[in-house]
C-alpha cells in the first residue's frame, strides 16, 4: 500500500516531528519506509534528499540555546572547501559550556568555553566564524587541506578575514588539538588563491624548491593599460602559470576569453604555462621540469 502524501509543505524539504505534527501528519505516517531519519526528530522524502548547506539547516530546530554549527560542517556552510568525505558527513555542532555536548545519531557533539566560542549568523544558522572554523579544522584536516581552507578564507570576501585575524585567533585559542599543522599551515596561508587546485599548485612549486609564485597579477601594456589578470605569474622572468579547470574547457563563453587573454599576454613577452588536473597527478614531475626549465631559460 502506497503511503499516504505528505502535505505540500512538506514534500520538498526536511522537516522536524513537530512541524509534522502542526500539518496534521500521524506519527505512524512518519515511521513509513519512504521518510529518511537521518537523527532523532528529523525527517525528509528518500527521493528528494537535501544537500549541502539545505542539509546542514535541516537541522535548525534540533539547536539548543548555546549551541552552533561548528567544524567542517561550519566550512561548508561558508561555502568553503573541505575534503569531499567532510562535506556529506555527520553535522558538527558545538554547546558552549557548561551546556551539554550533543548526542545523537548523525551529530558529531563538541564543547568549548563560552569565551573562546566565536559565532556569525550563516544561513539563518549560528555558527563558528571563518577564522575559529579553520582552526576546528585543525584536528581533522591535513596541512595541505589546511591551506587550501585558509587560501580560500583570506581570499573570499563573505569571510572578511585577513592572515593575521587567522594568527591571531589560534594564538587566543592557545593549546589545541592539530595546533602544529595549524601553524605549519599557517606559514603557507596567502591571500588571492582563485580555487583549491591554485593553491595545491603553488604548493607544489614551492615545495620543488622554485620560487613563489605572485598571486593574481596584473599584466599591462607599455602604457599602463591592463590586459589581464591572471592567476600565478613570476613577474621578473615574465612567466605566468594558469590552472585551467573543467568550466574553462566546458564553457565555451570562458574558453574564447581565456584564448584572447592568453593571446594578449603572450605578444606582451610573457610565456603562459596552462595547467590542468593530471599535470598537477600523474604528469606532477614532467609538469614541473617544465616550468624550472622555462624560469631558467627566462631568468
Amino acid at each position: 500500500m502506497q503511503p499516504r502524501a505528505l502535505p505540500r509543505e512538506l514534500r520538498n524539504r526536511a522537516f522536524d516531528i513537530r512541524a509534522a505534527e502542526r500539518a496534521g501528519v500521524s506519527p505512524e505516517r512518519l515511521r513509513r519506509r519512504d521518510l529518511v531519519r537521518p537523527t532523532r526528530s528529523l525527517r525528509w522524502h528518500r527521493s528528494r534528499p537535501p544537500e549541502g548547506i539545505e542539509r546542514i539547516r535541516a537541522f535548525r530546530p534540533l539547536l539548543l540555546p548555546g549551541q552552533f554549527i561548528s567544524h567542517t560542517t561550519a566550512a561548508v556552510l561558508w561555502e568553503l572547501p573541505v575534503p569531499a568525505a567532510h562535506r556529506d558527513g555527520p553535522v558538527h555542532v558545538t554547546s558552549r559550556l557548561p551546556a551539554a555536548q550533543p548526542r545523537r545519531t548523525g551529530v558529531v557533539g563538541h564543547r568549548v568555553e563560552a569565551l573562546r566560542a566565536a559565532v556569525r549568523d550563516r544561513w539563518g544558522l549560528p555558527a563558528s566564524t571563518p577564522a575559529t572554523t579553520w582552526i576546528e579544522c585543525g584536528s581533522m584536516l591535513s596541512v595541505d587541506d589546511l591551506v587550501v581552507l585558509g587560501d580560500a578564507i583570506v581570499s573570499t570576501g563573505r569571510c572578511r578575514t585577513t592572515v593575521d585575524d587567522l594568527r591571531v585567533a589560534l594564538g587566543q585559542r592557545g593549546r589545541c588539538r592539530g595546533a602544529r599543522r595549524l601553524r605549519a599551515a599557517l606559514a603557507l596561508v596567502r591571500r588571492g588563491a582563485g580555487s583549491p587546485q591554485e593553491t595545491r599548485a603553488r604548493l607544489a612549486i614551492v615545495r620543488a624548491g622554485l620560487p613563489e609564485p605572485d598571486l593574481q597579477v596584473e599584466i599591462r601594456d607599455g602604457h599602463g593599460r591592463f590586459i589581464a589578470r591572471v592567476d600565478m605569474a613570476f613577474p621578473r622572468h615574465r612567466v605566468v602559470v594558469e590552472y585551467e579547470g573543467d568550466h574553462h574547457r566546458t564553457d565555451p563563453h570562458q574558453w574564447a576569453t581565456d584564448i584572447r587573454r592568453h593571446r594578449e599576454v603572450g605578444r606582451r613577452g610573457w610565456v603562459v604555462l596552462r595547467w590542468t588536473k593530471s599535470d598537477l597527478g600523474d604528469h606532477l614531475v614532467q609538469t614541473l621540469a617544465q616550468l624550472r626549465e622555462v624560469l631558467r631559460e627566462r631568468a
